[in-house]
């Protein structure tokens, strides 16, 4: 066997064992490695949108002597307040619920009997909860005694007489229940019920649906309009988005958990815990001119610093300068002026030391591999001189961090080459060095040779403990394009990729992002500041809960016979992962990249000829003759049969909800009579088709269908919620139509229009780096072009359709598709798109 060859073999085994490590992650770790739990929509919602959580829904446990219920409360950030559970059995009368209220910076929980008294009070400050962000609650029962004992947090706990026997069948219920409607928005997880003999646990790690089930993966409860925390682990949650017409910076502030994004005249903050975001006017402008606004906070002084490097012009101003974020005056810290432009340079501020450390850089056609300090008590750059070990060559798009553990910065990866200069030509690096910055010595750890789905990391690694390094990273070189969330091993440089993607434009060179860790909320912190001239720019603040998981590990929880068939699950996994790696390898040796015909249209399923409801496009109603009635629709009509189909997902649209929407300000007597003669008359018109139905219960109105009639949207959700493929012939049939609900601009529908709109781009923007991923030049094709279809100026489906076309071979298509692209920017944007064909070819080949 040649050194190739065994190299090779080596290379390949390892990639089958990280492949197994990572698909066997959900078996080797215990379910509380991840996250979990439940979101509750608390009294600021519709009575018909709050959470409700009922165990043991359909077989309740009974339990002998004594039994405890323990979970973990996180409190709601808004001002909600009511019953967290209810307890009640069935042959036993008296009911017990848990009550939290607010009084004079105090949480207040009651537990009472209900109807009858309140049996134990507890006060605990607010703060002291707030700042533990979970806290354990256990209620113990003793059935002998008579006795219930309560305790919450550390608290010392408190018990009361209560008329209880055994045995006893507990049925809990979290949230709303029965006629019980006041409701915090609070967040419940680790709940677990049992005594010696026996105890359930629900892990609470489903992602989806509307089932509860216990460790053993069986069915043992169910969820109304709750939200799983789990997806906040796979999916970044957007927070804010925020602008400046002028040079700008932004930054994390751990300690008030807030975002800072500031230019010369003025500073917005966004708390992330509660979502209030405030602009504060500076009364005299920063003394800085701003140029990339590049900051970090000196918790100290609770001061935010601001440094330049390097400006084009000549400049005799200050070079570094803080704010003081507690009364919000600008201070000149230092006139040392580095003369160096280092555009995507890595940084961190050494705390204890009081120096911010720089490494590498680009400007003037120089890479640079200087590391640099800056005292912030002297007010001066310097260069160390005892700096030893292993030399990091010239780079930027590079990206440092500290450890917890063992306080050293770790250095990773970027774009530049051995001699530094530009013009030589630039590889990517996916290194990592440690450097001891006590002692100056610097250490290569290892380095990864990667060839393809390049990416540069973005600003700051996370490195919460001693096992792996956490990055942002995405292809800078497309203007386009998505960061992904990555982790790598610090011992051998294993990684893989966590949670979903985040779009960014990066076109100019003060285009970046930035990533923190906020260890007490248990965040990630992703800052995205994005500019199209390098003058205005827009920061988004998104966050994702941690540890992040995998796109295995957000559907890994429930499944069957959760924890009986682990050894089957590892074999047939490990058989997968071989099967997929001989195939890529036999594949590899039989094609090259070569090119792949593009279909021209995918086979339509049949389409029904009578009873159908069409709301993308125009809105069509065909009866069961086959014939069009669409305009005994009118265009009240219309309004009514929509916000009645969208709302019949769940429980239907109150008859209250109706009104205040379409009759707001006729008296209630007149807006009653309108609502009724609209819903006879919706009725009627309706009665032309068979299978569908307005049905009125409990106050709500909901549409009922049969498989006989056909509604194009309602189809479209269920297709989407069986996780159908989003480049299936039906459902690109669907969207064919054209837009959804068009011409009815009504602001009643933005919501609706917005949300089935956003989930369909963002899909088709997952397929599309997923196609491109994969070189599927086909299926790149076909997810941009329907893209376009349903966003017509999208960019990054222009520019992905056009690559696709490029690399399938099919140039001659490319004319015709950049022309719809560009016909349809004029005809919604009333001016020509800026780039011509040549323009964006060019640049797509490249």
């Amino acid at each position: 066997m040649t050194v190739i060859n065994r190299n090779m073999c080596i290379y390949r085994v390892q990639s089958l064992l990280l492949c197994l490590f990572i698909l066997m992650t959900p078996f080797i770790f215990p379910n509380y490695a991840f996250a979990q739990g439940i979101r509750f929509t608390g009294s600021d919602e519709p009575i018909e949108g709050r959470t409700s959580v009922a165990f043991f829904s359909d077989a309740v446990p009974t339990f002998h002597q004594a039994f405890a219920i323990n979970f973990d409360l996180q409190l709601p950030n808004n001002n909600t307040i009511g019953y967290i559970v209810r307890i009640k059995e069935k042959n036993q009368g008296s009911i017990f619920n848990l009550h939290y209220d607010k009084e004079e910076g105090q949480a207040v929980f009651r537990l009472n009997e209900e109807g009858k008294t309140s049996l134990i009070t507890m006060r605990i400050p607010l703060e002291d909860l707030i700042e533990r962000h979970w806290f354990p609650v256990r209620m113990e029962y003793d059935l002998q005694k008579g006795q219930i004992k309560l305790q919450i947090a550390n608290e010392a706990p408190q018990s009361a007489a209560v008329p209880i026997d055994s045995p006893y069948s507990p049925n809990i219920t979290f949230g709303r229940s029965d006629y019980m409607i006041d409701v915090p928005s609070f967040s419940l997880r680790n709940f677990r019920i049992g005594n010696k003999e026996k105890e359930i646990v629900f892990p609470l790690r489903e992602s989806e649906g509307n089932k509860l089930h216990n460790a053993s993966g069986e069915v043992m409860g169910k969820v109304t309009n709750g939200t799983w925390l789990l997806n906040d682990a796979y999916h970044w949650h957007k927070h804010t988005v925020m602008h400046s017409s002028s040079p700008s910076g932004a930054t994390y502030d751990p300690k008030r958990k807030s975002i800072c994004y500031f230019n010369r005249d003025s500073l917005e903050i966004y708390e992330i815990q509660t979502g209030v975001k405030r602009s504060i006017r500076f009364l005299t402008p920063c003394p800085m001119k701003l140029k990339l606004g590049n900051s970090f906070i000196d918790h100290e002084e609770n001061r935010l610093y601001v440094y330049e490097t390097y400006y084009e012009e000549t400049y005799t101003g200050p070079t570094v300068v803080s704010l003081d974020l507690d009364d919000f005056s600008w201070r000149i810290e230092s006139n040392d002026y580095l003369q160096r432009e280092l555009n995507h340079h890595a940084s961190y501020f050494l705390t204890d030391s009081r120096k911010l450390l720089l490494f590498g850089g680009y400007g003037n056609m120089v890479y640079s591999n200087d590391l640099l300090f800056y005292n912030l008590t002297d007010g001066n750059w310097s260069k160390p001189e005892n700096m030893r070990g292993d030399s990091i060559l010239p780079r930027y798009f590079t990206s440092a961090g500290r450890s917890e553990v063992n306080q050293k910065i770790y250095i990773f990866g970027g774009m530049g080459n051995e001699s530094g200069q530009h013009i030589v030509g630039r590889k990517y690096f996916y290194d990592l060095y440690m450097l001891d910055p006590t002692t100056g010595k610097t250490t290569k750890l290892w380095d990864v040779d990667r060839k393809e789905n390049l990416f540069v990391p973005a600003r700051g690694l996370v490195i919460p403990d001693s096992n792996w390094i956490y990055m942002l990273g995405y292809p800078e070189h497309l203007t386009h394009s998505f960061i992904k969330l990555r982790r790598f091993a610090i011992h051998d440089g294993q990684y893989e990729e966590l949670g979903d993607s985040i779009p960014i434009y990066s076109d100019k060179i003060s285009t970046h992002a930035n990533l923190y860790f906020d260890p007490h909320l248990k965040k990630l912190i992703a800052l995205v500041q994005e500019s199209d001239d390098d003058i205005r720019s827009t920061l988004t603040v998104y966050s994702l809960d941690f540890p992040a998981i995998s796109e295995s590990q957000l559907y890994a929880f429930p499944g069957p016979s959760t924890q009986k068939n682990i050894g089957f699950y590892i074999l047939a996994l490990s058989v997968l992962c071989i099967g997929t790696l001989i195939y890529k390898i036999s594949r590899r040796t039989k094609q090259s990249e070569s090119a792949v015909p593009l279909p021209d249209e995918p086979t339509l399923p049949e389409q029904p000829q009578t009873n159908c409801i069409y709301l993308f496009g125009d809105f069509t109603v065909v009866d069961r003759r086959g014939m069009d009635i669409s305009h005994l629709f009118s265009a009240r009509l219309q309004q009514v049969f929509c916000l009645v189909l969208f709302h019949s997902y769940n429980t239907g649209i109150s008859s209250n909800l109706l009104t205040h929407l379409l009759w707001p300000d006729k008296p209630k007597d007149k807006a009653k009579t309108s609502r009724g003669v609209a819903i006879n008359n919706l009725r009627k018109v309706l009665s032309e088709l068979d299978g569908i139905e307005i049905i009125y219960e409990e106050g709500h109105y909901r549409v009922l269908f049969e498989s006989i009639c056909y509604c194009d949207y309602w189809r479209l959700k269920e297709l989407l919620t069986q996780g159908v493929d989003i480049l299936s012939p039906e459902i690109l049939h669907i969207l064919e139509r054209g837009e959804f609900l068009l011409g009815m601009d009504d602001p009643i529908f933005d919501k609706s229009k917005y949300d089935i709109e956003s989930m369909l781009i963002e899909r088709f923007q997952k397929y599309i780096v997923k196609s491109r991923e994969e070189k599927n030049w086909s299926s790149l094709f076909r997810a941009a072009d329907a893209l376009l279809t349903l966003d017509t100026v999208n960019e990054l489906a222009l520019e992905q359709g056009l690559y696709a076309l490029y690399k399938g071979k099919l140039e001659s298509r490319a004319t015709l598709f950049y022309k719809r692209f560009a016909e349809n920017y004029r005809r919604l944007m009333g001016e020509d798109y800026a780039y011509t064909f040549e323009d964006i070819w060019q640049r797509t080949i490249q």
